[in-house]
């Protein structure tokens, strides 16, 4: 359970992002704000960084289109570089830890938890490990599906938390391609757009 610690404590501020649909959505935003993937078009938000809570958790970049929305993660936790992919020593167990803090968090903030298969998949040169989730939210009753496609990149892990209104586009499996792959050629690290950045 020691081991787990990291991921779990970052499970409040991560899921957080998640576990809240967006307000409002653009339907066709500047070039400069946004990322357009086939008829997609996804307007970035806000970043917000929790390094200030606890050094390691890094920054995440929010994105809100007419389908649904994602979150971008950039983050180390605090554990020196990260192999690429998915070959890294530790990757595995933090992969199991991603899927696990949204178990848990069905006790809070879900009344429903079901988690798809995991597979490996190839974007951009870039090997991605993938888990979907069926949730559905304390309260509203609102039902989501939603994807987590897990990396390390430039010594860093990076997370995409991609959710969707339930039942998702029939083609969410080629949305959410296209969009990692537009983010991975422009850089997950910083939106080119000017954010509104939010320290937490």
């Amino acid at each position: 359970m020691t081991k787990l610690w990291p991921a779990l404590s970052i499970a409040a501020a991560l899921l957080s992002g998640c576990a809240v649909p967006p307000g409002t959505t653009a339907t066709e935003p500047p070039p400069s704000a946004a990322a357009r993937t086939g008829a997609v078009y996804w307007q970035y938000m806000r970043s917000t960084s929790y390094e200030a809570r606890q050094p390691g958790l890094g920054i995440s970049h929010r994105y809100e289109s007419r389908v649904g929305w994602v979150d971008v993660y950039v983050y180390d936790l605090k554990q020196g570089q990260w192999m690429p992919g998915v070959d890294d020593p530790r990757f595995d167990e933090h992969f199991k830890a991603t899927v696990e803090e949204v178990r848990l968090a069905g006790a809070n903030v879900y009344t429903k938890v079901e988690v798809g298969p995991v597979s490996d998949v190839r974007i951009e040169e870039q090997t991605l490990r993938r888990v979907g989730f069926r949730v559905q939210q304390a309260g509203t009753g609102k039902r989501y599906e939603s994807f987590t496609y897990l990396t390390a990149r430039n010594g860093r892990l990076l997370k995409y938390r991609m959710s969707f209104a339930a039942p998702a586009p029939a083609d969410v499996d080629a949305i959410a391609r296209e969009f990692i792959a537009q983010n991975l050629r422009s850089g997950p690290d910083m939106p080119r757009a000017s954010p509104p950045f939010l320290n937490i």
